[in-house]
């Protein structure tokens, strides 16, 4: 009874032998394969017939031959191996994971005769292991480039560490990033960086060019990955190496991947390399794109702070520039001005000193005006007034107002006029300072003994007006930013010439603003330089062309007389004392009856009480401004306050400004500083038109 039930569970065993899943095999203590079922004909690829008898060593890897050491090891000991996880080859040599779990196997008397094994396939599992731990390291590396690129904004650091991450993550065997920059003068280069191989190894072969391999790369068409780029079409097209140059790394795989900006230019490309054939796949591709995504960011960041930098070093040039501009001749004004309160200075020399205030102080409002010219092109808010203008006529004024200096520094000028100019489309005032400002400029930097031409002709369908000298020139370097606002040759404390560094940059923008463009050249320094303003021609003339004189530039006549402002009742208000002073002596000095007020809260104080004919304000006061002011006098219940014709007489000069100010309530708006007679003028205009007759 006991044998037949003994037959019947090796039967069963039998069944289930043959009906598992996993391979179960046993051997000899020698290795020696004694049984094989039918998992094991899969899973391996012998069948028994071809595998009992044989080593079970033909299943392990030459590499792993010493599991098979440890394992029997530990089955002579009478230990069992549990769900030991390793790798394991078939019969066509590939390899899969398994788990093995090894048993002794005892006969009849307890001995130990050989072992039971039970493999399962862990293939698909490890795999997915293997590309969970993969992907997480890739999500650390990745965040890592993002870290990077937001702890710095040194260039070189963050491609560095892009380019060694990026060649981690695709498994290349060496990469490199190949990037665009400027230099000061605006000429671009290449730079690289390099992983996975030392600079040395590239350092005796040119960077990459815009061959039919590298091109869609540089121009930003996409990625390309090929399995054996020696063995694309493309390759080996090009002279002088025909292929990869003597004594170059080994390239088979290859990866490229193109780094683009914000506005979609190509900063440049990362690329990677494999001695061996088929080494990146799709996967590999996205990373390296991910990576490239980070590497713009990261050379975008860095050029806004190389940017911000130049800018607030511009700024603080710019600033102390500014500084000397305005003291140098605000000394001669104070240093004058001391001697004549004092008495100091003889009959003789009052004349001369009253020149040097005068001319001192159109320099300084120079200054001003060539500040808010560039405040206004920054904002847009330039305007002109268009009309038919004679281009002849402006060169002449320019030149006019120009040539006392000129003969000054015994500068030779010269003028070529083409008759066959006709008029163009434009605004005089702003075309006279187009050219005052270069002939200015060819004057201030052209030495005693030089010359300065000017031309004025027509090509094509435009007219041309050339303005070049025999001065000091242009450096190559400097050249390329000559119109750039605030940029100057020679910023420095020692410089020869003094200025702002906008004059060009408000030439180009005005020009520009015509439909024109202006262009500098010169040979070099202490070669000359030449600027050409081109302008379109109007397409239809007038048969008549209006008359108009263009406005010169010129120094004003000495002030004999001022309009007669007896018997007007005026109100100046200021906060400063010495504008207020001004104004009231000047105010006096044509007839009129004058009070002030130091204050907007005093004027209102006062106002009904005096009842003035005009009331002269300034607006930026402490408190209360001159808004505010007019506002209060509009808002009164007295006619008489209320009606009061105003001007707004300040030192904010902007359009937007006189627009606000009369929008507010004012009748006029006048610049600070503003000529006596045009102030006195303008009172009177306010008089003839409101005053009750």
């Amino acid at each position: 009874m006991s044998a037949h039930i003994d037959d019947i569970t090796a039967r069963h065993l039998a069944k289930v032998v043959e009906s598992s899943d996993d391979a179960i095999v046993s051997k000899d203590l020698n290795s020696i394969i004694t049984s094989w079922n039918p998992a094991a004909e899969r899973m391996f690829g012998y069948s028994a017939a071809e595998a009992i008898g044989r080593s079970i060593r033909m299943l392990i890897p030459d590499d792993l031959q010493s599991e098979e050491d440890v394992v029997m090891a530990k089955i002579r000991a009478g230990e069992k191996v549990d769900h030991y996880e390793t790798i394991r080859r078939r019969k066509d040599g590939s390899t899969l994971a398994v788990s093995l779990t090894v048993s002794p196997i005892v006969d009849a008397s307890g001995e130990i005769v050989g072992a039971s094994k039970i493999a399962r396939d862990v293939t698909e599992r490890m795999s997915m292991q293997t590309m969970t731990a993969e992907y997480a390291l890739n999500t650390e590396k990745l965040s890592a480039v993002g870290a990077i690129v937001a702890s710095t904004l040194d260039r070189e650091t963050v491609v560095q560490k892009v380019t060694d991450i990026a060649t981690e993550l695709t498994h290349a065997e060496f990469g490199a990033f190949f990037y665009n920059v400027h230099d000061d003068s605006g000429d671009s280069y290449m730079l690289y960086a390099l992983s996975g191989a030392p600079r040395e190894a590239f350092a005796d072969f040119p960077h990459p060019r815009a061959t039919a391999i590298f091109a869609p790369t540089f121009s930003g068409e996409g990625i390309v990955r090929l399995p054996d780029v020696t063995k694309d079409a493309r390759y080996g097209k090009n002279a002088p190496f025909h292929g990869m140059p003597a004594g170059h790394l080994p390239v088979r795989s290859y990866l490229a991947v193109p780094v683009k900006g914000m506005s979609g230019d190509v900063l440049g490309g990362l690329f990677f390399g494999h001695s061996q054939a088929n080494m990146f796949d799709e996967q590999h591709e996205r990373l390296a794109a991910g990576v490239a995504s980070w590497a713009s960011v990261a050379l975008e960041n860095a050029r806004l702070y190389s940017e911000a930098q130049e800018a607030n070093r511009l700024k603080d040039d710019f600033l102390a520039v500014l500084s000397h501009e305005l003291r140098t001749p605000l000394n001669a004004i104070v240093g004058y001005t001391r001697l004549m309160q004092g008495g100091l200075l003889p009959p003789e020399q009052l004349t001369r000193a009253i020149e040097t205030l005068e001319r001192n102080a159109r320099w300084l409002t120079q200054i001003v005006e060539d500040v808010l010219d560039v405040s206004r092109i920054v904002s847009g808010k330039i305007r002109l007034d268009v009309q038919a203008v004679d281009l002849a006529g402006v060169v002449d004024n320019a030149i006019g107002t120009i040539q006392p200096a000129a003969d000054a520094k015994g500068v030779r000028l010269q003028a070529l006029i083409d008759p066959r100019v006709g008029p163009i489309s434009g605004d005089p005032d702003r075309l006279q300072q187009v050219a005052w400002n270069l002939l200015s400029n060819a004057v201030k930097f052209t030495p005693k003994g030089g010359r300065v031409q000017v031309r004025l002709e027509r090509v094509d369908s435009h007219v041309e007006i050339v303005v070049s000298d025999t001065g000091e020139g242009i450096s190559k370097d400097f050249l390329p930013r000559v119109f750039d606002r605030f940029r100057q040759a020679d910023s420095g404390s020692t410089r020869k010439s003094g200025g702002l560094g906008l004059g060009l940059s408000i030439v180009r923008h005005l020009v520009e603003m015509h439909g024109g463009g202006v262009q500098a050249e010169s040979d070099g320094l202490g070669k000359g330089a030449t600027f050409t303003v081109r302008l379109p021609m109007m397409i239809v003339q007038p048969s008549t062309p209006p008359m108009r004189e263009h406005p010169r530039a010129e120094r004003r006549d000495p002030l004999e007389h001022l309009a007669d402002l007896a018997g007007v009742r005026i109100m100046a208000v200021d906060d400063d004392a010495d504008a207020l002073g001004l104004l009231k002596d000047v105010l006096h000095a044509a007839g009129a009856e004058v009070t002030t007020a130091t204050s907007a809260a005093h004027a209102l104080e006062v106002i009904a009480a005096y009842r003035p004919d005009v009331l002269v304000a300034d607006i930026g006061m402490p408190e209360m401004d001159g808004f505010e002011l007019i506002k209060r006098i509009r808002a009164s219940s007295d006619p008489a306050v209320r009606d009061v014709p105003a001007a707004a007489l300040t030192a904010f000069a902007r359009s937007e400004d006189r627009t606000k100010a009369l929008q507010s309530g004012f009748e006029m708006h006048l610049s600070k500083p503003v000529d006596p007679g045009e102030l006195v003028a303008s009172v009177a205009t306010l008089v003839r038109r409101y005053r009750p007759k």
